[in-house]
């Protein structure tokens, strides 16, 4: 197989590492770039638990402190990954989706055990804290990341589409989806994708890209990677959300 892998530029190399070593072709067309807030000070007197939302948030963190005494909660299996990569001892994860890790935090934790603290870009997807706020708790959120969208697509990448070699295309947020669909018209090659694949981590992802002709769009039963490449038979090595 052949994919072509629209992730953040880490991302993007570390599944289309896991991927060559399966034997398959890769090409990287990140559509989102994270961009990393100067240095800031985290004081995490009076918390009780750090919430991570991606592995952009978890890399952050990391960029700011070396404090890793906290428990966190991680969204999904990726996060989860990278929390204990970088030195997290207590990781609790949930299963893909914010309502999930919620709902999570809501059993593992008490309100008055002292607030949460969560790691997020700029824009955030979901509602988590007043979700959790809804269960009484306080919940501080700390922005040191942000997600910029391409502003075209590489050329390399338009150049491997239009060949016809791709077969699958993955997509692992609407954000990226919607970013892929503006890019696509802009190009002008949206009519070349019906050799193509689409594999998407949720409905909310399908959704976007389903106005473009794709040869199949496949959409995982449960939003992490493991799910998504079961759905063509491929079994990762480790799991990336």
């Amino acid at each position: 197989m052949y994919f072509l892998l629209t992730r953040p530029e880490e991302d993007n190399n570390k599944l289309g590492q896991i991927l060559r070593g399966l034997g398959h072709r890769v090409g990287i067309m990140p559509l989102l770039k994270i961009d990393y807030f100067d240095k800031q000070e985290i004081d995490l007197a009076n918390f009780q638990a750090i919430l991570f939302t991606s592995a952009n948030g978890v890399r952050a963190y990391a960029r700011n402190t070396q404090n890793r005494a906290l428990p966190c909660y991680a969204v999904g299996e990726a996060t989860a990954t990278e929390a204990k990569e970088t030195g997290f001892n207590t990781v609790y994860t949930a299963d893909g989706d914010v309502n999930k890790l919620a709902g999570l935090v809501i059993k593992k934790c008490q309100p008055g055990d002292g607030q949460l603290l969560h790691i997020a870009g700029k824009d955030t997807a979901g509602n988590l804290s007043g979700l959790l706020e809804k269960a009484n708790f306080h919940v501080t959120g700390k922005q040191l990341y942000k997600a910029t969208k391409a502003a075209t697509l590489q050329k390399e990448a338009q150049d491997l589409i239009a060949s016809g070699m791709i077969t699958h295309m993955t997509f692992f947020s609407p954000r990226t989806a919607r970013a892929f669909v503006q890019l696509a018209a802009k190009a002008n090659i949206q009519n070349t994708l019906t050799t193509i694949t689409a594999l998407c981590l949720s409905s909310a992802v399908s959704d976007v890209i389903s106005s473009l002709k794709w040869q199949a769009i496949l959409t995982a039963k449960q939003p992490d990677q493991r799910n998504l490449f079961n759905l063509i038979n491929v079994t990762l090595e480790e799991s990336r959300q």
